[in-house]
């Protein structure tokens, strides 16, 4: 490809996001029962399944070898996806459309996870995540185990035959090092999250190693708290955290905050900047307005982006800092000050010691599951990894995993390859960006002027020119990824218990 069609590729790619993210959006959003790649690939881009544009793109000259591999790496996602669609569109199928019995009715398999967390009753907890595996294990399974061996196969013509070298390349990680803080986390928290979690579980009746992970979703939606929670506080709440750092978010229409059926928070650009959407599974208390803040976070830094910059400055990159972003201001539901200040919440102790001891078993599962992933992919095509999977994160978390999730992470391949590798990335990038703005600001950080304008000006104006290595290194550590910043969080809160 000359010099020149490079950038007329780049548009023809940020045609290919905007089509791409709105399917994306319509389906997590609860509004389409599928993501719409027949029409996607067949109809309105069909060359991007072609392996001489792949070819191309490879032979193609740019200035910035970050750009081509953003490129390359949108491409050959969309190639595989493209290529594999028959499997992806069962899959997404399945998961729109299946229901499950529980009780007297039917309800949306995909809302299980959601309603769980709101039961108090272990049997009928039990009951509902059993029925949910249930779906993994007839309708999901069959499809993933043929989609991943497909998926090998078709990487073979993008010039490759190992998946995790090719994808660690796109994504520009090192696996080992990645593997090396995911080791590093669940050893150095192994013993504070074992003690901890025996210790809470115990208050609550739930027997550590034997609860479930329903078990663990209730135990830590801690309900005692809602009232210090209430929702007609959490946008009030929102508006004024994010004011502290000079953005008024009642006059950025371009964040939209949206209902959907799915447990936890997902953003969706689907224009960048103008057109972010936050969408949300509402279940009251205490998450709700954590996960508010991390996807109000995120969005922040996605609207702030200069809208000058390249595609691939503002779409693609590293989105390792994007995630870290929502986490840095997610954070905020755990620090004392802003309890206090913002919540009018001053008796915090034990809240704080049981939003540490879920935020450490979401950090330990990540670190568990990035490994396995590894694993997994290095394993021979048909070779079973369930009782692997079964094995691994039933240690990490200390409650009962079972094998029939083991292909979990294949749900919305390939675009979420490698995703628990960049959320341990990502959760210890804003580990040291608050202790960098702690340092240079104040421990109050999120509501210094000063601070207020880094963040805006240095890390969210630049898009994703920049990846988390290069930001931590501007920042002043030299050595990178440094996951003793992330334990010591958990150290100072939980250790005392």
């Amino acid at each position: 490809m000359p010099a020149f069609a490079l950038d007329s590729f780049e548009r023809q790619a940020e045609a290919y996001l905007r089509a791409r993210t709105w399917r994306e959006w319509n389906f997590l959003s609860g509004q389409r029962p599928g993501r719409g790649l027949i029409t996607l690939y067949d109809q309105d881009f069909p060359s991007f399944t072609s392996t001489d544009l792949w070819a191309d793109l490879q032979a193609a000259a740019s200035e910035d070898p970050r750009q081509h591999r953003a490129l390359s790496s949108l491409l050959a996602a969309a190639n595989l996806e493209g290529r594999t669609r028959d499997f992806a569109v069962k899959v997404a199928g399945v998961q729109a459309r299946a229901t499950i019995p529980f009780e007297d009715r039917d309800i949306p398999w995909r809302e299980a996870p959601g309603r769980w967390a709101l039961l108090p009753e272990v049997p009928r907890r039990h009951e509902l995540e059993e029925s949910w595996r249930g779906v993994f294990r007839s309708e999901l399974n069959p499809v993933l185990e043929r989609w991943q061996e497909d998926l090998r196969t078709q990487l073979t013509p993008l010039g490759s035959d190992d998946w995790l070298t090719f994808w660690s390349a796109m994504r520009g990680y090192e696996l080992p090092q990645v593997a090396g803080l995911a080791e590093n986390l669940l050893r150095t928290t192994a013993e504070l999250y074992g003690d901890g979690l025996g210790v809470y579980l115990a208050q609550l009746n739930l027997p550590i190693d034997d609860a479930r992970t329903s078990d663990l979703d209730w135990a830590f939606r801690a309900p005692r708290f809602d009232g210090v929670f209430p929702d007609r506080n959490r946008i009030p709440a929102l508006i004024r955290t994010l004011r502290d750092l000079d953005v008024e978010l009642e006059e950025q229409p371009s964040i939209r905050l949206e209902h959907g059926p799915l447990p936890g928070v997902h953003v969706v650009a689907t224009d960048l900047p103008s057109e972010v959407h936050v969408v949300l599974r509402l279940a009251g208390g205490w998450q709700d307005y954590a996960r508010s803040l991390r996807g109000v976070g995120m969005a922040q830094h996605l609207v702030h982006t200069d809208p000058s910059l390249h595609v691939w400055e503002r779409w693609l990159g590293d989105e390792t800092p994007t995630l870290g972003y929502g986490l840095l201001v997610e954070s905020l539901v755990h620090d004392r000050t802003w309890l206090a200040s913002r919540i009018e919440y001053t008796a915090s102790d034990d809240f704080r010691a049981i939003t540490h001891l879920a935020w450490l078993y979401r950090v330990r599962r990540v670190a568990a599951t990035a490994l396995f992933e590894q694993r997994l992919w290095q394993a021979e095509p048909g070779t079973s990894m369930a009782t692997d999977y079964e094995e691994s994160l039933s240690a990490a978390v200390r409650s009962r995993q079972f094998s029939e999730e083991y292909l979990r992470l294949l749900l919305g391949a390939p675009w979420t390859t490698l995703r628990a590798s960049t959320l341990v990335r990502a959760e210890v990038f804003a580990a040291q960006l608050r202790a960098y703005l702690r340092r240079e600001y104040d421990e109050e950080w999120w509501r210094s002027g000063r601070a207020a304008s880094f963040i805006k000006d240095e890390l969210w104006r630049p898009g994703r020119r920049h990846s988390a290595e290069e930001i931590l290194g501007f920042m002043g550590y030299v050595e990178g990824f440094d996951p003793a910043t992330l334990t010591a969080e958990f150290e100072e809160v939980l250790r005392p218990l």
